[in-house]
């Protein structure tokens, strides 16, 4: 008979081929999980462009779109990143040179080329603009799945949370006062719409809000005239060439209020898409709270 010593170290034993066995699945697995993350992805969308910056490696980027690395719409902070990325023009031929495992695309890019690429065969996945800071969050958690980073996605979200948070700490308490930001040919962003959701978040109300209508709106001089705002913004990179857009807001009475009404001025890039660069609108208009009131 065996001894007593000898028999207790069979479980011993076969606990450790079980630890081992458990390391060696879990070192398959991850290595599996890694070789089935898509590893050469295109981006044919501006918003895509900065989500994918900020969630994947550079390495895995095949290429995002031409329009990231133009000064305008350059998301924020990620400059550098963007101008070392080959880049698309929204051309399924070039995106077919790019050999990508996986196409992220908006609702309305380049349609005859998604359409194209994706009876081919090719893996697309479709984002809807934003409309919400919520919507911005849902967005990020489904490219953070498709690319295989959630928990990357995560940290992005808590990440823009946490700053947005510190951010509205420093708003004075009391009723939003108006922002008027008129755009070209007075456009103005009302209720339901991202725009507004970044100006309520930075302590103002929209002038298409004080109005009274959701979306978007060419809205007349005389209804513009009748809301005296707290801030306003006429500012627009599309003044060069001239046009008859933009010489509305040349208009005396328009100007009139300009210059008796403090002003900012907020890049477009920072209001485009559903993303971190939201931060940069809410940062200039959160600073102009506190030293207007």
């Amino acid at each position: 008979m065996r001894s007593a010593r000898h028999m207790s170290r069979r479980p011993i034993r076969r606990l450790h081929v079980a630890a081992l066995m458990t390391c060696l699945s879990a070192l398959f697995t991850s290595a599996a999980d890694a070789q089935a993350r898509p590893q050469r992805i295109v981006s044919m969308n501006l918003c895509t462009d900065e989500l994918l910056m900020r969630i994947v490696d550079p390495s895995r980027i095949a290429s995002i779109t031409y329009l990231s690395q133009q000064p305008i719409n350059a998301p924020l902070g990620l400059d550098a990143v963007a101008s070392k990325l080959k880049v698309n023009h929204g051309l399924a031929e070039e995106v077919l040179m790019q050999e990508p495992d996986l196409i992220l695309a908006g609702r309305f890019t380049s349609a005859t080329a998604v359409n194209l690429l994706r009876k081919i065969g090719y893996k697309i996945i479709v984002f809807d603009p934003e409309s919400t800071l919520d919507d911005m969050r849902a967005n990020i958690r489904k490219l953070g799945e498709a690319v295989g980073e959630a928990a990357r996605a995560e940290t992005i979200i808590a990440d823009f949370d946490n700053r947005l948070t510190a951010l509205q700490a420093q708003i004075p308490p009391g009723e939003k006062p108006v922002f008027a930001d008129v755009g070209v040919n007075n456009f103005i962003a009302g209720e339901n719409t991202l725009y507004t959701h970044v100006v309520n978040a930075s302590g103002y109300r929209t002038l298409g809000q004080a109005l009274g209508f959701s979306g978007f709106r060419n809205v007349p001089l005389e209804e513009i005239l009748s809301t005296r705002p707290a801030l306003i913004s006429t500012a627009t990179p599309w003044t060069s060439p001239p046009s008859m857009s933009t010489m509305a807001l040349r208009h005396p009475a328009l100007r009139a209020i300009v210059e008796n009404t403090p002003q900012v001025s907020i890049p477009e890039r920072y209001t485009t898409c559903g993303a971190p660069s939201l931060l940069g609108a809410v940062e200039i208009l959160v600073a102009a709270r506190k030293t207007n009131g």
